[in-house]
């Protein structure tokens, strides 16, 4: 008897909350998200579309889903969800939106190439757009992306010149005091690195901080020098192949080495300097 009566609450609060009017079911997935429960949200939302198909705020749930999918980490199912809303919205607010937002998921946590292209789509599509104050913030983290230091310092001066009260104006700060602190620490030329690797066996690492391994390199590559040495003084012609082929091959890792360490220490650097200004772009949600 305990068990009938159980389900039959349970079933009684499935069909209040099925039979829920359109407006509560709005607010309940609004609700949500302001809280802070995404994924409580994206079901809310998936119940609107499903009972409300045609919908006056459907193009709006699409773009509530794709935040709270953004929200909650699930990055790949917020492009999909922009890119359907875009498609489906096409000259709507709702639309342009979802564009806009599709070119910030993909420079926030995506390729910085693929949100150029979206960016510049946007521009052609949406000619006097609602976000472009937030595309010319978005340009030069951009361009801090693909690596281009002067030209996101270039466009953050665009910023300033065409939004001189915008909202978005601490947003560029940080993205300019992320690269001046960048820029007390010279970055590593590979160049240089295999250059000086070439005369000096093991400078790469010495060069990029890896002092171990630079000190290993250069009493490897001491040793068979050596080795060949007291073979040729000793006449002896085995101990000179042998040491020489193996010298022979330290030496060219040793240089290979030298580009590579160069490239990882870049890496992490630009790495580590686009988590620092991620941390300090506001989303426009």
């Amino acid at each position: 008897m305990k068990k009938i009566v159980i389900a039959s609450l349970l079933s009684m609060a499935a069909w209040n909350g099925a039979m829920a009017g359109e407006k509560d079911v709005r607010d309940m997935a609004l609700w949500f998200y302001s809280r802070g429960d995404y994924y409580a949200a994206i079901t809310e939302v998936m119940r609107y579309q499903c009972l409300y198909p045609a919908g006056p705020w459907l193009g709006k749930s699409m773009l509530l889903m794709g935040k709270a999918y953004y929200r909650g980490s699930n990055y790949r199912a917020a492009l999909n969800t922009f890119a359907d809303c875009h498609r489906n919205f096409q000259g709507s607010a709702e639309g342009e939106e979802a564009l806009y937002l599709a070119g910030f998921v993909q420079l926030m946590k995506g390729s910085p190439s693929e949100a150029l292209k979206i960016h510049d789509l946007y521009r052609a599509t949406y000619r006097k757009g609602a976000f472009m104050e937030e595309l010319d913030r978005d340009a030069c983290v951009a361009a801090l992306r693909v690596g281009d230091m002067a030209g996101a310092v270039k466009l953050a001066g665009v910023y300033r010149e065409r939004h001189p009260r915008g909202r978005y104006r601490g947003d560029v700060e940080h993205v300019e005091k992320a690269l001046l602190d960048d820029s007390m620490t010279p970055r590593r030329h590979l160049w240089l690195s295999v250059l000086g690797s070439a005369f000096f066996p093991g400078f790469g690492h010495f060069y990029t901080g890896n002092y171990a391994t630079g000190f290993l390199t250069l009493f490897t590559n001491a040793l068979c020098i050596f080795m060949i040495y007291n073979g040729y003084r000793l006449h002896d012609t085995y101990q000179m192949a042998f040491f020489g082929l193996a010298e022979g091959i330290l030496y060219g890792y040793n240089l290979f080495s030298a580009a590579r360490v160069v490239n990882e220490y870049n890496g992490k650097r630009d790495r580590e300097l686009f988590r620092r200004v991620q941390l300090g772009i506001t989303a426009s949600f």
